[in-house]
């Protein structure tokens, strides 16, 4: 089986008590998950760490240099077909500088908590983000037939941190 890591943050603006209002979602441009929102991110190039390469990708996708984030889960996606296991990592960014701007890959856009569009997201998205969206951290598990496809499995688990 072929191993995938990627890497996927959500820009997050929160009420006065933290609770997050809305999140930037971006639309995909070209190439993989191309006509679906998601957040930005992408794979670490050899020598970064996954933190690392999340703060880059943030910077290219969206034009914006991330500040503060924290990690909210750690998700494989098991893709039966592709015989490929996907690890994603995904992290809440909740201070950055600069204007989000559009590039040739992603065109960012904020949506209301209560508003996402999930039925143009990955199928997994809607149960796993408004976890992570309420506060809580996560390692999940989903098999997928082939990439794209339905949910065929799904397993979550709560955690306190990340080791």
């Amino acid at each position: 089986m072929k191993n995938k890591v990627f890497t996927n943050c959500f820009l997050i603006q929160s009420d006065k008590t933290g609770k997050p209002i809305k999140v930037c979602l971006a639309m995909k441009k070209r190439g993989f998950g191309v006509g679906m929102w998601n957040g930005s991110g992408g794979k670490p190039q050899e020598v970064e760490s996954v933190s690392q390469a999340s703060i880059r990708e943030v910077e290219e996708e969206l034009g914006v240099k991330v500040i503060q984030m924290a990690k909210y889960a750690e998700i494989d996606f098991i893709l039966q077909k592709e015989e490929t296991l996907v690890k994603m990592h995904a992290f809440l960014v909740t201070d950055w500088q600069g204007e989000l701007q559009e590039t040739e890959e992603m065109k960012p856009e904020w949506f209301d908590i209560e508003n996402i569009p999930y039925d143009k997201m990955w199928q997994a998205d809607r149960q796993w983000l408004p976890l992570i969206f309420s506060g809580k951290k996560i390692k999940a598990c989903y098999t997928y037939a082939c990439e794209g496809g339905e949910v065929e499995t799904s397993e979550i688990n709560e955690m306190d941190t990340f080791g």
